[in-house]
C-alpha cells in the first residue's frame, strides 16, 4: 500500500460526498472507502457491516490518507450536527423525521465513529494502538469527511452508536460550533423497552462493562460488580451511567447551550413542537409543522431501523405496556437498584427526576 495519495485522487475524493469513509482498520493503519449513493445513504438505518459491501466499489487508503482528503475538501462545509443517545430510545427515528427535509442528510451509526469510540476507551493505556494527539487528529480528519454534503446548503446530521457516547466530550472540544442532541428514556420505560427486546437488549448488556468502567471513574467508588447484578440491574446500571454522563455534560458552563436533552416520551407526546425545537437547536431552516398530519405521516407509522414493518406510537405504547405486565418483576428490581445507587451518591440526585 502506497504511504499517500496522488494528489489528483485526493482531490477527486475529497469533494465527492459519494466517497464513503465506511471502516477504520486500525490494525493495517488503514481506512476502507467505499461508493454510495446519496439515496442509499438516506435509506439506510445502520451505515456499519450491515451497508453491504458486496458490489460496491471500493478502496483502502492509508491511515495518514485521511489528513490529506480532509485538507482537499477545500470550501469549509457547515459543521455536523450530531445525535447522541442510550440505545432504544427513538433516535433512528428522530434521524429519520429530520432526514424527510431534502436539505437533511441524516448518516445512521457510521462504523468509523464506533471504531473511534473504542479507540478513545484505551487511550493512555498501555494497550492503546493511538497517542492521544494521532487519536484526535483521525477523530478531526473523520468528522470532516463525514461532514461532506451532496450540494450545496445540505447540512448533515450524523447519528451514533449508542457504544460512542465517550466521544461527545472530545467533540465538544473539538468543534465550538457543533450542536448535539442527547437522547434518553425515563428508566422505567427503558427498563420496559429492553426487557421485551430479543436477549434483554444484547448490545445494553455488551456494551455494560465499558459504562460500568465510567460509573465507576464518575461515582469515584468502583464496588459495583457486573457479575452481581443480574440482566434488569445491568440495563438500569448503564442507564445510570449514560444519564450521568449527559447531565454532566448538559450543566457544563462552556458546553451546556450546545446541548439539548431530549425525552423520546415527551417526543411521542407532541412531536411537531419537539422536532421543531430540535431543528432550532441545530440551526436547521425553521419550517411549520403540522402535528396531526406527522402523526399520521408515513415515517411516524413505521419501525425506524426497518421501515417497511408498520409500528406506529400506538403499537410501541401497547408492547410496552404488555412487557410491564410480563416482566414487572424484572422491571421493579431494575428501579429498586437505581434508587438505592441514586440514594448512596449525592451526585446522582439530579437523575431522580428522570426515573419516571
Amino acid at each position: 500500500m502506497n504511504s499517500a495519495l496522488e494528489p489528483a485522487v485526493a482531490r477527486a475524493m475529497a469533494i465527492d460526498a459519494g466517497s464513503f469513509l465506511q471502516q477504520m482498520d486500525l490494525l493495517q493503519r488503514r481506512a476502507l472507502f467505499v461508493r454510495i449513493s446519496q439515496s442509499d445513504l438516506r435509506a439506510a438505518s445502520f451505515l456499519d457491516e450491515r451497508l453491504g459491501l458486496q458490489g460496491r466499489e471500493g478502496l483502502w487508503v492509508p491511515l495518514q490518507g485521511l489528513s490529506e482528503l480532509a485538507s482537499a475538501i477545500g470550501q469549509p462545509t457547515a459543521t455536523a450536527g450530531c445525535i447522541f443517545h442510550i440505545g432504544h430510545c427513538g433516535s433512528t427515528l428522530l434521524s429519520r423525521l429530520l432526514d424527510q427535509d431534502p436539505g437533511v442528510l441524516g448518516l445512521r451509526e457510521p462504523m468509523v465513529l464506533r471504531e473511534l469510540a473504542a479507540a478513545e476507551r484505551e487511550l493512555d493505556t498501555p494497550v492503546a494502538r493511538l497517542a492521544r494527539e494521532r487519536w484526535r487528529s483521525l477523530f478531526a480528519d473523520s468528522l470532516a469527511l463525514l461532514g461532506r454534503p451532496f450540494s450545496a446548503g445540505q447540512q448533515i446530521v450524523i447519528k451514533a452508536t449508542s457504544s460512542c457516547n465517550n466521544l461527545v466530550e472530545p467533540l465538544l472540544t473539538l468543534d465550538d460550533q457543533v450542536r448535539i442532541v442527547l437522547m434518553y428514556l425515563p428508566l422505567e420505560s427503558y427498563l420496559a423497552t429492553l426487557m421485551k427486546a430479543p436477549g434483554g437488549g444484547l448490545d445494553i448488556l455488551s456494551g455494560a462493562p465499558a459504562r460500568l468502567q465510567y460509573l465507576h471513574h464518575a461515582l469515584a467508588d468502583d464496588s459495583i460488580r457486573l457479575h452481581h447484578l443480574d440482566a434488569a440491574e445491568t440495563v438500569a446500571m448503564s442507564w445510570v451511567a449514560e444519564l450521568l454522563r449527559f447531565r454532566q455534560i448538559e450543566t457544563a458552563t462552556v458546553a451546556g447551550r450546545r446541548i439539548l436533552l431530549l425525552d423520546f416520551e415527551e417526543l411521542l407526546e407532541n412531536p411537531a413542537a419537539h422536532l421543531d425545537a430540535v431543528r432550532t437547536h441545530l440551526g436547521l431552516d425553521s419550517t411549520p409543522i403540522d402535528n396531526a398530519a406527522l402523526m399520521q405521516s408515513p415515517v411516524m407509522r413505521a419501525y425506524a431501523k426497518s421501515p417497511g414493518h408498520a409500528y406506529s406510537p400506538a403499537d410501541r405504547a401497547h408492547d410496552i405496556n404488555l412487557s410491564r405486565r410480563k416482566f414487572g418483576r424484572e422491571i421493579a428490581g431494575g428501579m429498586r437498584w437505581a434508587e438505592s445507587l441514586l440514594a448512596t451518591h449525592s451526585r446522582c440526585e439530579s437523575l431522580r427526576a428522570l426515573l419516571h
